[in-house]
Formats: structure tokens, C-alpha cells, sequence
């Protein structure tokens, strides 16, 4: 049996920053209360949009606190902090820290640096051992474009879920072929989630049980719709939304990344600040092409 990881929609929040590019963390608790009754499942702290490789243990530790504490302890929209790093030795570390600093799952990207070397076997081992030694239970996230290209095969994850704490996988690498087959091949509690809000919704068709999906950010309503009129069995209605939700998706993640997500939250929220450097905001023709991108979604 797994623990069991709700579906719906997962936001993978920013962390926020001052002018110097330090800790902003009343932002941060801003953020979550903004999201807080949008319909979300729950959140997910230092992903990739987390700017995760940007911050010190202690960092980390600070971003779970003060999470912790706006959401609260009792019951509620469960608490998923990115744990990933380039040894398993340090991933376990991460994973252990979040549960003392209040997680309640850890999202583990494979480890890219001896690429060559992260084959089916490396890569088995290393989940496992993780998943062994974690307090808490472990979501697979499979990111091609932030593990140097390694996209973890249906073999891979369907072994994977066979281990009790490991209860799903974060897949971001497009594939609604290979979600299909995982979705086809896994326990009924080891829970799939889309990537991204840019498949949603053909992914909730092959079985997914919802996304991670940083558009949550910026139209948390909208993105919970797709799936709500997917459930609903309102298709036409949930294939038009998606249609429409595709350019401002592409434009806070390929195209303007993580410096677009916090232009586009000053743009609709009025709050979002700098990234850490080696990142830069984005140019005000950027800024400007994103705004009108953004627009799109809510004239409609």
C-alpha cells in the first residue's frame, strides 16, 4: 500500500526574493494564502520553478517552515518539497530535513552529473535507496529538460512503483503514450500526475489523476476547471479551455521560464520580484509580449 498522494492540481511555487536576493518569505506566505480556496490539491515547494539549486540547506529548510506554518498541521492540502540533488547520500539529507521542517512528500529528480553513468540499474538503485531510507514517502519527477536530457523510461517507473514509498510520479516530459502505459501497469494508489498544464487534459484522458503545473500559479481557477469539466464530463467545454490556457502555459515555462512566472504573478497579483542570478527578469519587451499573452486568457 502507498501513502496516497490526492489527485488535482498542484502548483510548483516560486521562491521568492527582495532586491538583494534574499529570502522573501512573507511573499512566499502571500502566495500560498492567494491559492490557498482556488481549488488546488495542494502545493509543491522547490521544484524547478522553486529555483531549488539556488538555495543553501538552511534556505531550504526556512522555504518548508514558513510554508508550514500558513498552511498549518491540521489535515489539509498536502505539502510536496522538491528533495533531488546529485548523490543520493545528499538527496536522503534533503528528504530527512523536509520532514523535520514539515513536508509531507518529498519530489525527487533523478540525478544528471555522471549522466553516462545514470543507466536503468544506477538509477533503480538510487530510488530505492532513497525510498528506504525517507521518512517521507518519495513522488518521482521525471524532467528531462532540467536532468541533462535522462527521461525515465514506463520500465523504469513501473518498477519503481512497485516500492510502498514511492506513491507516484511527476512526468514532465510530454509523453502521453508513456503515461498511458504507466497508468496501464501500476497500482491503482500510485498516482500519475502530468508536468505540465499543457497536456492536461489528454493526460487526464490516459489516466492521469491531475497535474504540477506551474500555469496554477497565475490562473489556479482555470487550470482546476479543465479538470473539473473533465470529471464532469464536459469535454468540448474542457478541450476549449485547454486550447486556450497553451500560450500563457509555453510562455511562464519554455519561453520565459521561471523569470516569466514571477513577472506574470507581478502582472495579475502584483507581487513575484527578481530570481536569483545567474537568472535576469525579464526585458520590458518581454515583459510586455507577456502581457499580452496573459490577457488572452482572461478576455475570453
Amino acid at each position: 500500500m502507498h501513502t496516497l498522494l490526492p489527485g488535482g492540481i498542484y502548483p510548483p511555487l516560486p521562491t521568492f526574493f527582495d532586491d538583494q536576493e534574499e529570502l522573501d518569505l512573507v511573499t512566499l506566505q502571500r502566495h500560498i494564502r492567494r491559492l490557498r480556496d482556488s481549488g488546488i490539491a495542494g502545493y509543491v515547494l522547490m521544484g524547478t520553478n522553486g529555483e531549488a539549486v539556488h538555495l543553501t540547506s538552511a534556505e531550504r529548510a526556512r522555504v518548508i517552515e514558513a510554508a508550514r506554518e500558513v498552511i498549518g498541521s491540521a489535515a489539509g492540502l498536502p505539502l510536496v518539497a522538491g528533495c533531488g540533488d546529485q548523490s543520493t547520500r545528499a538527496t536522503l539529507a534533503h528528504c530527512r530535513q523536509a520532514a523535520q521542517s514539515g513536508a509531507d512528500f518529498a519530489l525527487v529528480l533523478p540525478p544528471s552529473y555522471y549522466k553516462g553513468r545514470m543507466q536503468h540499474d544506477a538509477l533503480l538503485a538510487h530510488f530505492r535507496t532513497i525510498a528506504d531510507g525517507s521518512p517521507l514517502p518519495v513522488l518521482i519527477y521525471n524532467m528531462p529538460d532540467a536532468s541533462a536530457g535522462i527521461d525515465l523510461d514506463a520500465d523504469i517507473i513501473c518498477t519503481l512503483a512497485e516500492h510502498p514509498n514511492i506513491c507516484g510520479v511527476k512526468d514532465s516530459a510530454g509523453n502521453v503514450a508513456k503515461l498511458a502505459q504507466i497508468v496501464a501497469h501500476v497500482p491503482d494508489d500510485f498516482r500519475v500526475f502530468a508536468g505540465s498544464a499543457s497536456y492536461l487534459l489528454p493526460a487526464l484522458v490516459v489516466g492521469a489523476v491531475g497535474a504540477v503545473a506551474a500555469l496554477a500559479n497565475i490562473f489556479p481557477r482555470e487550470v482546476c476547471l479543465v479538470q473539473a469539466l473533465f470529471d464532469a464530463g464536459e469535454l468540448v467545454k474542457a478541450r476549449r479551455l485547454q486550447a486556450r490556457l497553451i500560450p500563457a502555459n509555453a510562455a511562464v515555462t519554455t519561453i520565459y521560464s521561471v523569470p516569466g512566472l514571477k513577472a506574470a504573478l507581478e502582472i495579475v497579483a502584483d507581487y513575484g520580484g527578481r530570481p536569483r542570478q545567474p537568472l535576469l527578469p525579464l526585458t520590458l519587451a518581454e515583459r510586455d509580449r507577456l502581457a499580452a499573452t496573459l490577457d488572452s486568457v482572461t478576455s475570453q
